[in-house]
């Protein structure tokens, strides 16, 4: 509590010297800019996020001191009791994540964390700091896109060819027995071998949060070896690392261009007529909208971890989302940017983040197991700024007003700039919805809701696998029991 009041103090000290000086931030328009002087507008602005700030790390730092209590509290009780030191961690861990879930859910703290975001943004626009991130960002998604990406898809990795390339957008194909390789863009004149497929091609359509080979992180745990064996052609979707010259992108954009073009691609070279569709997370929303404004080319939808209805996602993350100045944010930066999205996750359970290290490495580990945890780790935090726009359409339309369930969402037709309405009743295909009994990022009853919303999908089935959310893709028991009875279910329908 003495480091928290020397804070607030020195915080207090500098606000008054602000406030002699004439610039008082509650004198503050942002939406007028009251105080015409560049000079002004930064010291107004540097108030505000002092200000927010502050009211924020008291909130941060009463949620850990009330967690340090409930951690004495817990060991007073079991401290003549209990017989195992892991068993008393364990009851220590589950009481504190309990503390700071309640904590981070209150009204004020998400309150004071959305104005911290929102006034940092506009200390970052006023000094110039968003411009110089777009600029560094135009140069990282360049290094990335050109030397780093080749990399990720080589490493410990299924082999896979590009087929195309389309404004850093691209399209994989797993099925390495088969060539196909093209370097045009999705035109009538490209050429490309054309396979004598049995099975209905898939599209792996992935979220624009982290990048998609979590679906293929090792030999071991990869979705695309599992489906490969299963005897499907498998094709992906990449979503690149976005520049700021992507900032105006919109779901319309990726759904009704990149996907829709990849589709058609994908059933000229197999000589399908249609294309399952699989998505992950977001990216299982990104495949029901397209199956809602395209049904005739959809075989089978399959979506694994997807939020369906919104308002039922209670997930801490969404709530965080409910609440969001995104405007501010995204005014400034252009993109979300990854490192945000790395302190958001660690936020949202710091005990966790913060024990894992020392829990993994308190034992010996075998080489396999060291190898597979530093991958998930580095997946974890190689996360790419989400395209400002999409995740603009994305809280608005989504999070905050649930169209898409509503069968009420309109995205823009990318040929002629017109809206189309996203009608779920529009769903007629076999639909197959997998959710994670512990997924903690997307609530599984909002998952399950999109099984009552497709009304006119005449075979449908919801497999309930007891993991967490990354569980799904990379879960000894998931490659074990899910991912062969997802190959079956697709089987028989294909």
């Amino acid at each position: 509590m003495l480091i928290t009041e020397r804070v607030t103090k020195k915080v207090n000290y500098w606000l008054g010297i602000m406030s002699e000086t004439g610039f008082n931030s509650d004198r503050f328009d942002k939406s007028t800019s009251a105080y015409q002087s560049p000079f002004s507008n930064i010291c107004n602005a540097l108030a505000h996020s002092l200000s927010s700030s502050n009211q924020f790390s008291l909130r941060l730092s009463n949620a850990f001191a009330e967690s340090y209590v409930v951690y004495l509290n817990t060991v007073s009780e079991y401290g003549k009791s209990w017989s195992n030191i892991y068993e008393l961690e364990k009851i220590v861990r589950s009481r504190i994540r309990r503390t700071i879930d309640e904590r981070f859910r209150e009204k004020d703290f998400i309150g004071a964390l959305s104005d911290t975001i929102s006034d940092f943004s506009e200390l970052s626009k006023s000094i110039g700091l968003g411009k110089i991130y777009q600029l560094l960002s135009n140069r990282s998604s360049v290094w990335n896109n050109e030397f780093i990406e080749p990399i990720r898809h080589t490493l410990f990795r299924t082999p896979s060819e590009k087929l195309s390339e389309m404004e850093g957008y691209s399209l994989f194909h797993y099925n390495s027995g088969k060539s196909t390789r093209t370097t045009s863009a999705f035109t009538e004149k490209e050429g490309g071998s054309v396979i004598n497929q049995k099975n209905t091609p898939i599209l792996v359509v992935y979220a624009f949060i982290n990048r998609h080979y979590i679906l293929d992180l090792l030999p071991e745990v990869s979705v695309m070896r599992s489906l490969l064996k299963s005897g499907f052609d498998i094709f992906a979707t990449d979503w690149g690392t976005p520049s700021a010259y992507d900032k105006n992108l919109t779901i319309g954009h990726f759904v009704n261009k990149y996907m829709d073009k990849s589709v058609d691609f994908i059933r000229k070279i197999t000589k399908s007529e249609k294309v399952s569709l699989l998505g992950y997370c977001w990216g299982g929303d990104l495949a029901i909208i397209y199956s809602a404004l395209h049904p005739e080319k959809v075989k089978n939808l399959i979506t694994i971890a997807t939020p369906g209805d919104f308002e039922l996602d209670d997930s801490l993350l969404s709530a965080w989302a409910k609440t969001m100045k995104e405007n501010y944010l995204l005014d400034t930066f252009g993109n979300l940017p990854g490192i945000m999205l790395n302190a958001a996750f660690i936020l949202r359970n710091p005990i966790e983040y913060s024990h894992k290290y020392f829990h993994f490495f308190e034992q010996p580990r075998s080489l396999e197991s060291i190898a597979e945890f530093f991958a998930i780790e580095t997946w974890l935090y190689d996360s790419p700024p989400i395209i400002g726009e999409i995740y603009r359409e994305f809280i608005e339309r989504c999070y905050k007003q649930n169209l898409l369930i509503k069968n009420r969402m309109r995205i823009e037709d990318s040929n002629d700039n017109t809206s189309m309405l996203v009608d779920l009743k529009n769903i007629n295909m076999p639909f197959l919805n997998i959710i994670a009994k512990r997924d903690d990022l997307v609530a599984p009853d909002s998952s399950k809701a999109l099984n009552n919303a497709l009304t006119e999908s005449y075979d449908k089935k919801l497999i309930e696998h007891n993991s967490g959310h990354v569980g799904l893709m990379i879960g000894k028991n998931a490659h074990k029991e899910l991912w062969p009875e997802v190959g079956d279910w697709l089987k028989k329908r294909s």
